[in-house]
């Protein structure tokens, strides 16, 4: 049985004092850990006793991890950890840097470091190519083997099977039904490549596009607000592309399918002819002539519920805004139906009486143009 002798209380003043001191202990070694650290990372920021001039070769389409692991094993920094760090979230320089030889001055610092790694070597050659908002990955391959980039097979096979190191790749998704896994998620843009460019290099550029002009905090808020996944708000923005002639439209397209995709929408598919375009000119002949049932149901919005398993095109901003507001369109009712004639006259109907009507004067306007029925 353990025992508990008697023992007279400490006096106040002594427990007192006994605390003081560790109180007082504790600050000043925390005091040394902090001034430690602080010297250490001013000197590895700074530069510290780093060699005057370290030459290092960057490959292309390198991450910044990949390009701090080389820094780091060539003597140019200390800790690819803190680079990285520094990189991200001080100097915003990550998807800025470019590949090839480079003389560093390490003694000078991260930031000097970081701007040499941001200079194109102006003497390479370069090739420009304009991708118009709207194309999908195919028409982009076709561009790409056009400037004897790359060509459109190695393209896709890259875009389906590559791993490109974008913040936001966890939430593209690997449906195996899906035609093209990152199409939809290509900047739309006049872009310079190097005329020895890699396609991982050409891919990755435009992601980091993507996600610089895209995932906006405005942007990533509306998302949130709109209760659609990155994915299916790329989907929906690149219907609604195909679909308008101009942006007023686009609010317009987007406010009658945000309507069938309403829960108790008496018309809950999309049926959108750019979707069954999509299947007859790209998915059909990717799988010659003979695809899969499941992949032309994934894709066929007169036959399916809600949107497609994937993008058909590459969206531009206004495609995505309109798709995260539907409400700034100039219908002033609830729509549930469009048709579009030759000269790109939008006309909108309530019911399926009212689309009837204006599928009549929709295709008297084509007869004018010798065009007999509807355009696709």
């Amino acid at each position: 049985m353990a025992e508990y002798q008697a023992r007279r209380p400490q006096r106040p003043a002594k427990k007192k004092k006994r605390g003081g001191a560790v109180l007082l202990g504790f600050l000043l070694a925390a005091l040394i850990i902090l001034g430690a650290g602080y010297f250490y990372l001013s000197r590895e920021i700074g530069g510290g006793s780093r060699p005057e001039s370290v030459t290092v070769e960057i490959p292309q389409g390198s991450s910044t991890a990949a390009i701090a692991a080389i820094l780091e094993e060539e003597g140019a920094i200390g800790n690819s950890l803190v680079f990285r760090a520094y990189s991200k979230y001080v100097a915003e320089a990550d998807g800025t840097y470019q590949y090839g030889t480079f003389d560093l001055s390490p003694r000078e610092g991260y930031d000097s470091i970081i701007a040499d790694l941001q200079q194109i070597q102006q003497w390479e050659e370069t090739v420009r190519v304009a991708f118009p908002e709207g194309y999908n990955a195919f028409q982009m391959g076709d561009a790409l083997e056009e400037a004897g980039l790359c060509t459109r097979e190695e393209f896709i096979e890259a875009l389906n099977t590559h791993d490109f190191d974008v913040d936001f790749i966890s939430e593209v998704s690997d449906d195996p039904l899906k035609l093209v896994k990152l199409d939809g998620f290509l900047f739309p843009a006049t872009y310079e490549f190097f005329a020895d460019e890699d396609v991982d290099s050409i891919i990755l550029r435009m992601l980091r596009a993507f996600e610089e002009n895209v995932l906006t905090e405005e942007t990533l808020s509306a998302l949130e607000d709109s209760g659609y996944t990155l994915e299916e708000l790329v989907i929906f923005a690149s219907i609604i592309q195909k679909e308008a002639a101009n942006v007023e439209e686009m609010y317009n397209v987007s406010s009658v399918f945000t309507n069938r995709m309403a829960e108790g929408s008496p018309y809950p598919q999309l049926e959108s002819c750019t979707t069954n375009n999509y299947i007859e000119d790209y998915i059909t002949p990717y799988y010659d002539g003979n695809p899969p049932q499941e992949v032309l149901d994934a894709y066929d919005t007169y036959g399916k519920t809600g949107l497609p398993v994937g993008a058909i095109a590459n969206p531009g901003l206004d495609a995505i805004d309109a798709a995260l507001h539907p409400e700034k369109n100039t219908l002033g009712g609830t729509y549930y139906f469009f048709v579009t004639d030759v000269e790109y006259t939008h006309y909108y109907g309530r019911t399926y009486e009212e689309h009837l009507q204006n599928i009549e004067k929709a295709k008297a306007v084509n007869r004018q143009y010798g065009i007999e029925g509807l355009i696709s």
